[in-house]
């Protein structure tokens, strides 16, 4: 995170630090550490109480230009003294960024060895990974998760995706400064005019790039080189020197725009975006000015003191969030969030007390500091390759149930993601292979992921029954006209193109399955228009398949866990163990209405997979294999069991309307 991006001097105790001119980039300013303490307070609180501080994300954009200022700084500084070395440079960044970050990620996968399911043990794998390389933004992008998504908070290292964007601006920079720096008559223009490169690139993603605009140095390297600007820019310090009222009013606006930003803001605003631009220019309105009111405020000792551990704090409290809403199945209490804050600044006091402080300032020479933290991590990278290359560590759990330790991995392979399973994706993404093979009869599938689920298994048969299968499903899309859900931008648009597709197509199955868990009054609404719809594309055949069994909590593989932890056996094949069948069977009786009023067929799934005994929880030979990978997706044996039993309904006459 930016507040990684510090000069590189020992401060002054809390007690005695004090505002020196911000003329000089290296000397310690007291204020800024008070300013990186409204950030990292903003990001804290609103990760715990979001409600509370609704635009508190908006504090990463503060110490992204904080960051830009202090770095440039220094290395302008050294330019122009011709004491710039770059092995200096990387070695002392490693020294500030290295020892808290390892000692957090591995923190993290010790606590998640023994509380994580392999699904999310996997997916933290991938992110130990990527912390290590620095490129922890890209794997999340990669991973499909937006910051605002509501399960990104199941990420314990999601916070990261900052850090990785200050590690390749400190790769990158330094370079590309030391040619500017051979200008010097023109520094600031050139800064000037990349920021705004930058800031036009950001303002001119689209929409449907709004995670790739989140997370990319590209689109967010503006804020960095706002506080770049200020570095190199010709001081004009006589001019507020000489008009304190200027300088206490500029002062004013900064903090009011940075409280505006977060109190006024939300994750419901595109962001980065221009309101980001508040933040960014109220951050260098107070970073500009000096000896104000506002500055006497910020260099008070105990916001000092928070800014001087705000680099551990930041890493601290997000995996501890994290973990608390995991244990309380989501909202956690606020007692608990309240300890874990509290424990947060006590973790991140000793780390930068016993950690931070003797590494980066220890009497060894720096290359016998930095080598340990380099072998450090590629340890701690290794550790994220392990961790994703099993597929979550199974290896954690009594022999007898690890083969049922699912992390989803080896079923939604099957689902041909990113291609004719659409993840925050516009519909022109589809693939051409998504229409099938060519062949007669045809079967269509449309839906959400639990359609995507399904189409393995009826692809299982297809050779055998001489039919073709074609899938268009978008992640949590249910197969509606007129849907719209606002963390799935695409849904609509994606649904009117597949109803185009369906009408060149022509089907001789329709096949609607979703997850089924929206609201009674969108179905009864949504469900007869698509109907209708389909009808006028001349679609004679339209089956709606119902809900799977589904499962509280993590899903299937951790309810087999808890069973055995329980009693010692394995779970049984039929349960109603933290099953949700009581909802399943609410919802089997309304589509059971819904489709004989419009003359559809319905295919409950429940019935296939259900008895008075309970559900099927394993299937296969000796009952080795899960039917579902987490709380409701079916796995591949899954849906090839439901294939088997359900195919001759698929093909069979159609219903007529109920008068």
């Amino acid at each position: 995170m930016t507040i990684a991006g510090s000069v590189d001097l020992r401060p002054a105790t809390v007690g005695q630090a004090r505002l020196t001119s911000p003329s000089h980039a290296l000397a310690y300013r007291a204020d800024i550490d008070g300013l990186r303490a409204v950030a990292v307070i903003a990001v804290v609180v609103y990760h715990a109480f979001p409600r509370l501080l609704p635009g508190g994300f908006a504090g990463v954009d503060v110490f992204f230009v904080i960051s830009g200022y202090l770095i440039t700084g220094i290395i302008d500084r050294q330019c122009a003294e011709k004491s710039f070395s770059f092995a200096t440079f990387y070695a002392r960044r490693i020294l500030r960024i290295f020892p808290s970050l390892i000692t957090v990620v591995l923190a993290t996968f010790l606590i998640a060895w023994f509380v994580l399911p392999v699904a999310e043990m996997e997916a933290l794998g991938s992110n130990i990974m990527g912390a290590a390389a620095f490129v922890e933004n890209f794997m999340l992008h990669e991973q499909i998760v937006g910051y605002f998504d509501p399960g990104a908070e199941r990420l314990p290292l999601l916070h990261l995706w900052s850090l990785g964007i200050e590690e390749q601006y400190y790769i990158v920079w330094p370079v590309a400064f030391v040619l500017i720096a051979r200008q010097p008559s023109h520094k600031a223009a050139i800064v000037a005019a990349l920021g705004l490169g930058s800031l036009v690139v950001c303002l001119a993603t689209p929409a449907e790039k709004a995670a790739w605009a989140f997370y990319s140095p590209t689109t967010r390297c503006w804020e960095l080189l706002a506080g770049s600007l200020l570095a190199v820019w010709p001081p004009r310090r006589h001019v507020l020197d000489a008009n304190p009222a200027v300088g206490n009013l500029l002062a004013a606006l900064g903090m009011f725009g940075i409280l505006l930003a977060f109190f006024g803001f939300s994750g419901a605003s595109p962001w980065p975006g221009v309101r980001t631009v508040v933040p960014v220019l109220a951050a260098m309105a107070l970073i500009l000015t000096c000896r104000t009111w506002v500055h006497r405020g910020l260099d008070r000792p105990p916001l000092v003191f928070i800014g001087l551990i705000s680099y551990p704090l930041y890493l601290w409290h997000y995996p501890l969030i994290a973990y608390v809403k995991l244990h309380f199945g989501g909202a956690a209490p606020s007692w608990a969030l309240l300890s874990v804050l509290g424990l947060s600044a006590v973790l991140a006091w000793l780390s930068y007390r016993c950690i931070e402080r003797p590494i980066r300032f220890g009497p060894a020479p720096i290359s016998w500091r930095v080598g340990p933290l380099l072998a450090a991590m590629v340890a701690t990278g290794a550790v994220g390759i392990i961790a994703t290359g099993t597929r979550g560590l199974p290896i954690r759990y009594p022999a007898e149930i690890r083969a049922f330790m699912l992390s989803g991995s080896e079923t939604n392979e099957h689902w041909r993601r990113g291609r004719c399973l659409l993840v925050l994706q516009p519909a022109s993404e589809f693939g051409a292979d998504c229409a099938g093979q060519g062949r007669r009869p045809l079967l269509l599938i449309w839906g959400d992921s639990y359609g995507a689920a399904l189409y393995p298994g009826l692809l299982r048969f297809s050779a055998e029954r001489g039919y073709d299968v074609a899938q268009y499903t978008a992640s949590a899309c249910p197969p509606l006209i007129g849907y719209t859900l606002e963390a799935r931008p695409f849904c609509k648009s994606i649904n009117d193109d597949v109803v185009l597709r369906i009408g060149r197509l022509r089907p001789d199955v329709v096949i609607l399955d979703a997850t089924w868990g929206h609201a009674e009054p969108v179905l009864r609404e949504d469900l007869p228009r698509t109907v209708e719809q389909l009808r006028a594309s001349g679609i004679g055949r339209i089956v709606v398949v119902g809900p799977p069994p589904s499962w509280q909590g993590a899903g299937l593989s951790q309810n087999v866990l808890e069973y055995y932890r329980q009693t010692g056996k394995v779970l049984p094949e039929r349960t109603f163990f933290r099953s949700t069948d009581e909802w399943t069977r609410g919802r089997d009786a309304l589509f059971r209405t819904l489709t004989r009023q419009l003359g559809v067929d319905y295919i409950s799934v429940r019935d296939v997979f259900c008895n008075d005994e309970g559900c099927l929880s394993r299937i296969g030979p000796g009952g080795s294999q899960l039917t579902a990978f987490d709380p409701g997706h079916l796995t591949v044996p899954g849906s090839v069991y439901l294939a088997r039993h359900v195919l001759d309904e698929l093909f069979a006459p159609t219903p007529q309307p109920s008068r």
